[in-house]
């Protein structure tokens, strides 16, 4: 299969071991600007509140780096996404060899696979996008591997387009592509912009191809887009497809079962103040902390998971 990132690996090791080494804790977060930074300043802020942990620590990071960073100690905890963390654990590129340290601590938000199409189009069903114009996002984004997988599985070729998500939904209004294809959040801007000002449909992805996605890879879970009928204007009904969350991973010799226990426990009862800086865990499951997307949970996690009745 082909694997869904690749990222600068070595760079990113080597400024996260120069964090500060007064740290008792650190946590590799995303690139400041993207969406997961915030959210891991959050977490770090609950986290360090919570006795016998200290001071939790941010190291510059990024998604692939910091499952090897958390691996290898460099980091006690990091922010990723589940099918980069499985990645991880299975060996597969970017990743030389197998992780062996790292473990789920909880998950966060999923972002969700979807096709835009406009409400008038002729494309009805998946097959239609052949030859059809779709922007699947910059080249080494994680939707675009999966896109490109996914039309190989389907035996569609389609004239892909790689314009970043703002540009591609102007393209879109303006009547040069013909769909989007992208992994949006429950609460995504800038389709929330694109359903004001354009009617569109989202469309179904085949229940077979949905099936062997995840057969293929268990970091994806099954869900429904859009979670709720009154996020985008005009489209009420969902449609059922795959999603893949942010996770929290965790070195499993330096993070102790106490502390795993506290942490997931400390950020399930402070759910309100992640979501104060991303606005799609407002109205996130609490329960979905646990899911399972084929990544081992660490023992901590998992005591305070079942006393909640959620594993």
């Amino acid at each position: 299969m082909t694997r869904w990132a690749s990222l600068a690996l070595a760079a990113t090791a080597t400024m996260l071991l120069a964090a500060p080494a007064s740290a008792q804790m650190k946590f590799a977060t995303g690139r400041q600007g993207g969406s997961q930074y915030p959210v891991s300043v959050a977490l770090t802020q609950i986290m360090q509140a919570v006795p016998g942990i200290g001071t939790v620590s941010l190291v510059p990071g990024g998604g692939a780096s910091n499952i090897v960073a958390v691996d290898k100690g460099m980091a006690n905890l990091g922010i990723t996404l589940s099918v980069s963390a499985l990645d991880g654990i299975k060996g597969r590129p970017p990743y030389k060899t197998p992780t062996k340290n790292v473990v789920q601590l909880f998950a966060l938000h999923g972002f969700k696979l979807a096709v835009v199409v406009a409400k008038d189009s002729s494309i009805k069903t998946f097959k239609d996008l052949a030859g059809k114009k779709v922007n699947v996002a910059p080249k080494g984004f994680t939707i675009t591997e999966i896109a490109d997988h996914m039309f190989k599985m389907a035996n569609l070729k389609v004239d892909q387009r790689y314009l970043a998500v703002t540009a591609a939904v102007e393209q879109f209004k303006d009547g040069h592509l013909d769909a989007l294809f992208y992994s949006p959040s429950d609460r995504y801007a800038p389709f929330i912009d694109l359903a004001q000002s354009r009617d569109v449909r989202i469309l179904p992805i085949p229940t077979d191809i949905l099936d062997k996605m995840q057969a293929d890879d268990p970091s994806f879970y099954k869900t429904k887009f859009p979670i709720s009928p009154d996020i985008y204007k005009g489209i009420s009904t969902p449609v059922d497809t795959l999603g893949y969350p942010n996770i929290i991973i965790a070195n499993k010799d330096k993070v102790t079962d106490a502390q795993a226990y506290a942490m997931t426990k400390a950020v399930a009862e402070n759910m309100e103040k992640v979501a104060a800086v991303e606005p799609d865990l407002r109205h996130f499951d609490l329960k979905d902390m646990a899911l399972d997307v084929g990544i081992p949970i660490h023992p901590g996690s998992m005591k305070y998971f079942k006393e909640r009745g959620w594993r």
